[in-house]
């Protein structure tokens, strides 16, 4: 099992087994998938699953919640590939994401994140060449809003600041994202 499926693993044995921690400290499940675009040249999609853990509500203010995520990558998506800077990936990529999330009350719908992203990349390529492994580190700053009732959906807007380590080179990347997420 990979770190983030134990990292999961653990929080939910501990929800599971301790009624106080989980009257205190809810946990909820998080959905996530949207498409990220780089200023060197990455565009993938990403499908996340994992749990927030509500922190607390601040009193006419927002409630704060703690979230991990596990990440997955696909080669290929719908027509086109996948890129990692100037790469194509060969494999499926995976990874996780731990990071604070603020949503607030009033304006309603509206939220807030910080967090950090590793994401590794089995095997990219070069046209027909084969170069290895690569990896991404990002410090992911998003926005999300609800457009409507009843609440499905929960839009989201992401820009992130990606170190690509890349087989022959390492590069510094700002990239976009877009897509949605379940409401909680």
């Amino acid at each position: 099992m990979s770190f983030p499926k134990h990292l999961l693993f653990i929080l939910f044995l501990i929800s599971a087994n301790s009624p106080v921690f989980g009257a205190s400290f809810p946990i909820l499940p998080e959905a996530q998938v949207y498409h990220t675009v780089g200023s060197r040249g990455s565009t993938y999609s990403t499908g996340a699953l994992g749990l927030s853990l509500h922190l607390y509500d601040e009193p006419a203010g927002p409630g704060r919640y703690i979230h991990l995520l596990a990440l997955s990558i696909p080669a290929k998506t719908i027509g086109w590939k996948s890129r990692v800077g100037d790469l194509f990936l060969s494999e499926n990529g995976s990874g996780f994401e731990i990071g604070v999330h603020d949503q607030w009350v009033n304006p309603s719908g509206k939220g807030a994140t910080l967090s950090l992203r590793k994401i590794q990349w089995p095997k990219v390529r070069q046209g027909d060449t084969e170069l290895g492994e690569a990896t991404s580190d990002i410090v992911h700053m998003g926005w999300s809003w609800i457009t409507g009732t009843p609440i499905i959906t929960v839009w989201l807007l992401g820009l992130d600041i990606a170190t690509l380590n890349l087989p022959h080179d390492r590069k510094l990347e700002m990239q976009f994202a877009l897509g949605m997420r379940t409401a909680f």
